[in-house]
């Protein structure tokens, strides 16, 4: 069992967040045990929202964590695209998504992207759909992501139609051919809400232009939408886990 003192969190929720990993070897555990090293965490960081991760492998963790009171707030899907696969689509589907393309966001223009997820972007993650927090919060919460993540030297672009801006996606090389996808989303617009599709196959032409062999990204059970975009440009599932979240006065 892993736990993360998310002071990082705490800052963009406002209150002492910890967000704990069950493992294989957990699984094992009686359930008391299970609970009181969880309750451990809790009272040695004094935390008031508390995040748990469990592999869907384990379900009888998922129901001991639902009878104490944690609420299943969504599964994270883990996907991945090899080259191959990203290739075969790309030249399937060039045709029907001809005008699209991809720029890097340079320093200077990271504060429009900024100001475009300030508008409400994001809104079917957990921090949106909690009512302890909502949009506005979550929305906050993923600018300053953006912000971390690229001093940390992950690469942002504006995902672009007919020369257009319509969204920005984040990822960094990890090396040894593997590419994490961070995080990406749509601009608001009058008809952005149909450019899933447009906006994820600019995401591959980048792939393709660079020298990696396999990309990896995590999409959340409650955006079924681009979940069925990203399988059908040829990405496959890895591993599921459930996320249960749990608020203490």
């Amino acid at each position: 069992m892993k736990c993360i003192n998310a002071t990082w969190e705490e800052r963009n929720l406002g209150v002492k967040t910890i967000e704990i990993s069950l493992e294989k070897k957990d699984a094992s555990l009686a359930d008391r045990e299970i609970c009181k090293q969880i309750e451990d965490f809790r009272d040695t960081y004094q935390a008031k929202y508390v995040v748990v991760k469990v592999d869907t492998k384990y379900p009888q963790i998922s129901q001991l964590l639902q009878k104490d009171k944690y609420l299943l707030i969504e599964s994270q899907i883990e996907l991945k695209l090899n080259r191959e696969d990203a290739q075969e689509k790309y030249e399937l589907y060039r045709e029907m998504f001809s005008g699209i393309d991809y720029r890097r966001v340079e320093s200077d223009q990271l504060c429009n992207v900024i100001n475009e997820i300030n508008k409400g972007i994001f809104t079917t993650d957990r921090i949106a759909l909690d009512p302890y927090f909502g949009v506005n919060v979550a929305n906050k919460r993923y600018a300053l992501w953006v912000q971390d993540e690229v001093q940390r030297g992950a690469d942002i672009f504006y995902s672009c139609y007919n020369g257009q801006p319509i969204g920005f996606f984040l990822g960094k090389d990890l090396g040894n051919g593997n590419i994490k996808g961070i995080l990406g989303g749509l601009f608001v617009g009058d008809n952005t809400r149909n450019y899933g599709g447009i906006y994820l196959f600019s995401t591959i032409k980048c792939f393709l232009d660079g020298t990696g062999n396999v990309d990896r990204t995590m999409v959340s059970s409650n955006n079924v939408p681009i979940l069925q975009l990203h399988l059908m440009f040829g990405r496959k599932v890895t591993n599921i886990s459930n996320v249960f979240i749990r608020h203490f006065e």
